[in-house]
């Protein structure tokens, strides 16, 4: 009984470890002759609770959902002629179907069987998407919900031509034989190659959705209904509270060229003056040393030292609470090396990778993941960066050089939202503490940092040393550290090498000095490619008049879509 007790516990802790998470929703909308489009969506996702996964779909119209598919990897699920929501996981494994509300109402439901990672796709038919007006043919739909049961943090939305007709193109904004608008999320649009694309730049919101509005010359399509109305009526309603509204209504260009008149002369003046606040203060908090934050320390000068690890040790919480509350840190995103290599550092001496010397450059180690069966995060950042690592590594498992970078390379993206998330995730570990505990951390730093000033220096434990070094490796003084403890303590240093992995002092030093060089490599990576999307896109938007960004807000009027939908 016992046994059992422990094993169940153990099954509910590694499930809080997870939290549940909607990674990335991919859609791609085929429109054919007819005006009837076929879905095809993929789901990236994490599930932690419930037995289903649902998605709303309210007030059709005159359009309606059929053919309604689901599959994982290549399985294609048994579809059920009425969705019964009641059955257990297990009966609804493997199967799907569309559960009938009130009025037109639905619900494209399907079974998840079983919590953890998925990627699940979505296919489907929207009858009559495309349907006839008096000036165009064309349609507004809500692809994707608001009030999710958590968040998505990226999504897509791709439009592909089947009519096997003329191609798509917008010349500007207001011609060409296509016109599109999008709302709802925070993102781009634009037109290549006769493809409209809609992407996400942020997280959802709870309160963020996403519906296209879009507009065909006549003859493109052969629409088989008419919709209700004007198309501009249609557009006038989606319009209403947007960003789209905002520049085509009551646009004075004239006081508009005087307002960047003025701002260009400003500017100037306003960035000088920044740079020389920036500088000013910068060493008047280093001189000084105020250089802390007494909103959240409760003082601006902490000098002690504390032996005691910090925040239960968690990497984290520490990069949060240090990134927050240092004045001297001003930009987030150079510090998440740090962080990247704390962890790294913790799987090394943990046994989940190995550490192997790559046969291509002398003095430079590769990193072999270890395959095992129950891993146990202490966060979801530390899920995060671990399960991007081994994407990166692929089938071998091996991450060797650049690989981590060119990863984040194609995924800048996500790399470039980790350090907001860690120091959100972060900080709902430090805030409930006192300003006494927090400051617990900082004269932990100073602790390392002065370890061969202080008096009656004690070697700690291996085991606690272990500790030690990730959260060095959190804080970028490892390298550091380890060099200091080894001139008072080399035999336990030696110890520390064995017992964590890296057999002797010299792999362990190079270990410490890839891992820092490797993660920054990562992080600029993503911010390299970051920049050159960027400047794709002005350059996409300058050349083809095509695109711009998705208006957060209007949106009204639209078919489709609704509220909520994901596990329960």
């Amino acid at each position: 009984m016992k046994k059992l007790f422990l094993l169940a516990l153990a099954a509910s802790l590694s499930l809080l470890s997870s939290a549940q998470e909607i990674r990335d929703i991919e859609t791609t909308v085929r429109l054919f002759k007819t005006g009837n489009a076929l879905v095809v969506q993929t789901w990236d996702i994490t599930v932690t609770e419930g037995t289903e996964w649902y998605i709303p779909v309210c007030n059709p119209g005159k359009s309606r959902i059929t053919r309604f598919r689901v599959f994982e990897h290549d399985q294609e699920f048994d579809c059920d002629e009425e969705w019964n929501s009641k059955r257990s996981m297990e009966a609804k494994a493997r199967r799907c179907g569309i559960a009938r509300k009130k009025g037109q109402d639905i619900e494209l439901c399907w079974g998840l069987g079983s919590h953890g990672d998925h990627v699940f796709t979505l296919v489907y038919v929207i009858e009559n998407l495309v349907q006839a007006y008096e000036d165009c043919d064309g349609f507004h739909w809500h692809f994707l919900n608001d009030e999710w049961s958590v968040c998505p943090r990226h999504a897509s939305i791709t439009f592909l031509n089947e009519t096997d007709g003329d191609a798509w193109y917008r010349t500007d904004p207001e011609h060409g034989n296509v016109r599109f608008w999008g709302f709802g999320m925070e993102g781009s649009s634009g037109i290549a190659d006769g493809i409209i694309r809609f992407e996400s730049s942020k997280p959802f919101r709870y309160a963020s959705f996403f519906s296209a509005l879009i507009c065909f010359d006549k003859g493109l399509f052969d629409p088989q209904v008419s919709g209700d109305g004007t198309f501009e009526a249609l557009k006038k309603t989606a319009f209403e509270g947007s960003d789209y509204g905002k520049r085509e209504d009551g646009f004075d260009s004239e006081k508009a060229g005087r307002i960047l008149a003025y701002v260009l002369l400003l500017i100037p003046i306003l960035f000088v003056g920044v740079i020389l606040s920036y500088i000013f203060f910068h060493l008047y908090w280093k001189i000084t040393g105020r250089r802390y934050k007494k909103s959240i320390f409760g003082k601006n000068k902490i000098a002690g030292w504390s032996r005691d690890i910090p925040l239960d040790g968690n990497p984290t919480a520490l990069f949060s609470l240090l990134c927050d509350g240092d004045n001297l840190v001003s930009n987030v995103q150079k510090r998440l090396p740090n962080l990247v290599s704390a962890y790294f550092l913790k799987w090394i001496q943990s046994g989940l990778l190995e550490v192997e010397k790559d046969a291509q450059k002398e003095g430079r180690v590769n990193l072999r993941f270890v395959e095992k069966d129950d891993i146990s995060f202490g966060d979801a950042m530390e899920k995060r960066i671990y399960r991007a690592a081994l994407e990166a590594a692929g089938q071998n498992r091996l991450l060797e050089a650049d690989e981590f970078k060119a990863w984040s390379y194609r995924h800048d993206e996500v790399v470039l939202e980790w350090p907001k998330d860690a120091v959100s995730e972060g900080a709902e570990i430090w805030r409930p503490l006192s300003p006494e505990e927090r400051c617990h951390a900082v004269e932990f730093r100073n602790f390392l940092n002065d370890f061969t000033l202080i008096d009656q220096r004690q070697a700690p434990e291996v085991g606690l040393w272990q500790q030690y070094m990730v959260l060095a490796a959190a804080m970028g003084i490892a390298d550091k550290v380890a060099r200091n403890f080894e001139k008072l303590f080399p035999k336990v240093m030696e110890e520390y090498s064995r017992t964590s992995h890296m057999r002797d002092m010299t792999t362990t030093y190079t270990v410490l000095q890839d891992l820092r060089l490797s993660s920054a490599a990562m992080v600029a990576s993503a911010a390299k490619r970051d920049a050159e999307r960027k400047a794709a896109e002005a350059r996409e938007r300058r050349d083809s008049g095509g695109g711009g960004s998705i208006s957060f807000g209007g949106g009204g009027g639209g078919f489709g879509g609704g509220h909520g939908g994901g596990a329960r």
